[in-house]
C-alpha cells in the first residue's frame, strides 16, 4: 500500500509539472503573439504618423511656410528610418518603409540621398524581387522629377541633359531586367520595363512590355493607364481611349486616367465628352486638395 501511495504521489507531481509546463508554454505563445500584434500595430502607427507629417508639410508649403514644411518632411523621414531600423527581420515591411522614404526624398529633389538609399537596399537584398522593382521605379521617378524641374527652370522647355536622363532610364531598365530574371511573370516589372523604354523614346519596345504587363495581369489598372498614355503619344488615340477606359473600369477614382481620357477625347473631336471628363477630374482633384490627400496618394 505504501508503494502504491508513493507511486500516486509521484504521478500527481508529474502531472502538476506537465500542467505547469503547458501553462508556461501557453503564456509564452500568448506573449509572442501579443508582441507580434504590438509590432504590427506599431508599424501601422508609424506609417500613419509619417503620412500625417507629409500632409502637414504640404499644407505648410501651400501657406508659404517652407521652413516649417521642411521640418514636417524631416519628421516623416525620421519615422521611416525608425521603421526600417526596428523591423530588420520583416523584409517586406522594411522594403515598404524604404520605398516610401525614397519616394519622399525624390519628391523633395534630394536625389543623391535617394540613390544612396537605393544602393544600400540592393546591397542588403541582392536577390529580392521587390528591391529591384523599387530601384527601377525610383530611378524613373528621379528622371521624371528632373525633367519637371528642368522644364520649370527653362519656362516650359525641357532642358535636362538628355544623355544623363538616358543613363538613368538605362539603369532603370537594367533593374527591371534583373527583377524579370528573378520572376519572368511579374506584371509590375513588365510595366516598369515599359516605362523605362518610354523614357528612352523606344515606343515599340515599350508597347511590347506593356502588352506583357496587361496579359499577365488584366486587372492591373496602372498598367492600362500607362498603356493609354503611351498609345496617345504614338498617335493611336482610339486604342489609347480603350486602354484608359479599362483603367477607369478598374480604378474609377483614378484622376490621372480621367484627365488623360479628357485629352484623348479632345484629340478625337468629342468635345462634350472631353468637357464632362475634364470637369469630373477637376471636381475629384478639388476634393482631394481639400482633404490634404492630393500630395500623399503617391506614397500610399
Amino acid at each position: 500500500m505504501h508503494e502504491d501511495e508513493e507511486m500516486r504521489l509521484t504521478r500527481s507531481k508529474q502531472l502538476e509539472d506537465e500542467h505547469r509546463v503547458r501553462s508556461c508554454t501557453g503564456i509564452i505563445l500568448l506573449l509572442a503573439a501579443f508582441a507580434c500584434l504590438c509590432i504590427s500595430a506599431s508599424a501601422s502607427t508609424m506609417e500613419e504618423d509619417a503620412d500625417h507629417w507629409i500632409k502637414e508639410g504640404y499644407k505648410q508649403m501651400w501657406k508659404g511656410s517652407f521652413s516649417q514644411a521642411n521640418e514636417s518632411f524631416e519628421k516623416a523621414l525620421q519615422i521611416y528610418d525608425q521603421a526600417i531600423a526596428t523591423r530588420p527581420g520583416d523584409i517586406n515591411a522594411t522594403l515598404n518603409a524604404t520605398n516610401k522614404k525614397i519616394l519622399l526624398l525624390v519628391k523633395l529633389g534630394r536625389f543623391d540621398e535617394a540613390i544612396s538609399t537605393l544602393d544600400s537596399t540592393i546591397k542588403s537584398y541582392p536577390e529580392n524581387l521587390k528591391a529591384w522593382k523599387i530601384k527601377g521605379f525610383s530611378l524613373i521617378n528621379i528622371a521624371e522629377k528632373s525633367i519637371a524641374e528642368s522644364s520649370e527652370a527653362e519656362n516650359g522647355t525641357v532642358g535636362s541633359n538628355t544623355t544623363e536622363l538616358d543613363g538613368i532610364y538605362d539603369q532603370s531598365l537594367q533593374a527591371f531586367q534583373r527583377a524579370l530574371d528573378l520572376d519572368p511573370d511579374d506584371a509590375e516589372a513588365w510595366r516598369g520595363r515599359a516605362l523605362a523604354y518610354s523614357g528612352l523614346k523606344d515606343h515599340d519596345e515599350a508597347l511590347k512590355a506593356s502588352d506583357k504587363a496587361v496579359e499577365i495581369d488584366p486587372g492591373y489598372g496602372q498598367a492600362w493607364l500607362d498603356r493609354g498614355i503611351l498609345l496617345l503619344e504614338m498617335g493611336r488615340t482610339e486604342e489609347a481611349l480603350f486602354a484608359l477606359d479599362r483603367a477607369l473600369s478598374i480604378q474609377p477614382d483614378n484622376l490621372d486616367a480621367l484627365s488623360i481620357k479628357a485629352e484623348a477625347l479632345t484629340v478625337l473631336g468629342r468635345y462634350q465628352e472631353a468637357e464632362a471628363a475634364f470637369y469630373q477630374a477637376m471636381d475629384m482633384d478639388s476634393e482631394r486638395y481639400e482633404t490634404g490627400d492630393s500630395e500623399v496618394d503617391w506614397l500610399l
